[in-house]
């Protein structure tokens, strides 16, 4: 519950591995598709927050564990970065009368997060979010342990 240097730590690392992915993703976004200028930054703080909750809580408990929280960690920034962009996109669409009833704009939102999701496949994003996630469960294990406090 209490802020440690391992959370804030991984909530930096973490916020800093969305951005630079957001690098590499908007490349593979189709031309004239719209990109909002603060794409990273919103992928930085959806980072940013579930690095400290998913991987900066759980540090101290060993690399093995931290490489598995850290995969986590990047599976959920992702999950939540896909949700947040295609209901941004669901709102926009409803905005205009584009669909009919609540459920389908719902279907939709699904529909446009795997669309997205597409997005990861080129410019070595996966590898990159792989190599990133360990990097970044080892620093938040390593910053853990330097800060543990001592057993009594």
């Amino acid at each position: 519950m209490y802020p440690t240097a391992a959370k804030l730590v991984a909530g930096l690392i973490f916020a800093a591995l969305a951005f630079f992915i957001s690098g590499l993703v908007i490349p593979n976004i189709p031309f004239g598709e719209n990109t909002p200028v603060s794409f990273g930054l919103i992928n930085a703080a959806i980072g940013f927050v579930l690095g400290w909750r998913v991987c900066g809580r759980r540090a101290g408990e060993g690399y093995g564990f931290a490489a598995a929280y850290a995969i986590t960690a990047v599976v959920a920034i992702v999950f939540w970065a896909l949700l947040w962009w295609a209901g941004r996109e669901m709102i926009e669409r409803s905005l205009d009368l584009y669909y009919d009833d609540p459920i389908e704009a719902l279907e939709e939102t699904v529909r446009l997060m795997v669309e997205y999701s597409g997005y990861l496949l080129g410019n070595n994003v996966l590898p990159a979010l792989a190599a990133g996630a360990l990097f970044c469960g080892v620093v938040v294990e390593w910053v853990g342990q330097k800060n543990a406090r001592p057993q009594e």
